[in-house]
């Protein structure tokens, strides 16, 4: 029997418009999804719900333990193609957006996600079909090892990022130097973008055991490619040309995985959300929102 987690959330807009459920990426509370995104959903019509994955923000937390070296030695072990063993799998985070929806009383919904909120998206669409009126995913993969992970540089940021101190001026060079690594090449974030991440994480209380655990949960999702080639869900995926931790390989075959999957290639877009990208990556996913309503 898998443990259910209970999800805290923030919603905005009216509930009586289409819902949309966006799902944050790796170690990231709600409270990470940019505000102009948000508003721009708004909009354009859509009541917008961010839950906290399970081991995130408001959320319940998981108490098993990671070890820094198991999970180095699990990402060398999934890059083998081996099964690695977590605490618990991108399928149970998956259901634990299912009881989220019965708790809200919410049948149907639009589901999208970033990174790792993006598998979640994928393992709920698999899962639950019926409730999926659209599906969208942002710089993510179909758990396929060797399409989902990019160059060294960035699988050793993140990795470093999982590294166990209670620095917070440490804290913060890993926070800047991770951006810069993963991030788009032509974003700059400023001292005072920084500050709010981090006071995002602090808020979210986001550890670097949550993070492995949720790291672990990647690596054991397994390749979600045949099943993925059954779902009948009006697909979009966003992805940047210039992502070096989910290159774009990974989006192009999550894209071909799933019939009638419309891909969106952004160029210049790394493994992140920044300013002069919100625009673009919001009127794709509130157009490909109301596609699916019409269907």
């Amino acid at each position: 029997m898998h443990r259910i987690c209970r999800l805290a959330f923030k919603e905005y807009g009216d509930r009586t418009l289409p819902t949309l459920v966006l799902l944050m990426g790796l170690g990231m509370p709600s409270g990470a999804w940019p505000e102009s995104l948000i508003r721009l959903l708004v909009q354009q019509g859509l009541h917008v719900i961010t839950p906290d994955n399970r081991d995130c923000g408001q959320s319940d937390f998981c108490s098993e333990t990671v070890s820094f070296g198991s999970l180095v030695r699990s990402v060398a072990w999934y890059l083998c193609g081996g099964a690695v063993k977590a605490p618990y799998s991108i399928e149970d985070m998956a259901i634990d957006v299912e009881a989220f929806l019965n708790e809200q009383k919410l049948e149907r919904v639009h589901i999208a996600g970033v990174s790792l909120g993006g598998m979640i998206a994928q393992a709920f669409a698999i899962r639950a079909p019926h409730r999926t009126v659209s599906l969208s995913c942002i710089s993510t993969a179909t758990g396929n090892p060797r399409t989902g992970f990019g160059q060294f540089r960035a699988v050793r940021s993140i990795l470093k990022n999982c590294a166990e101190t209670d620095d917070s001026q440490i804290r913060y060079k890993r926070l800047t130097q991770l951006l810069k690594t993963i991030g788009s090449p032509g974003a700059h974030y400023s001292d005072v973008e920084l500050a709010r991440y981090m006071q995002v994480l602090k808020d979210g209380n986001v550890t670097q055991q949550s993070v492995r655990r949720q790291l672990m949960a990647v690596l054991a999702g397994g390749d979600r490619r045949s099943k993925l080639r059954q779902l009948v869900v009006p697909t979009l995926v966003i992805h940047g040309q210039a992502d070096p931790l989910l290159p774009v390989r990974a989006g192009q075959e999550l894209a071909e995985c799933i019939e009638g999957a419309k891909l969106l290639r952004i160029a210049g877009m790394g493994h992140d959300l920044p300013e002069c990208f919100i625009q673009t990556i919001g009127l794709a996913l509130a157009k490909h929102c109301y596609s699916g309503v019409l269907r």
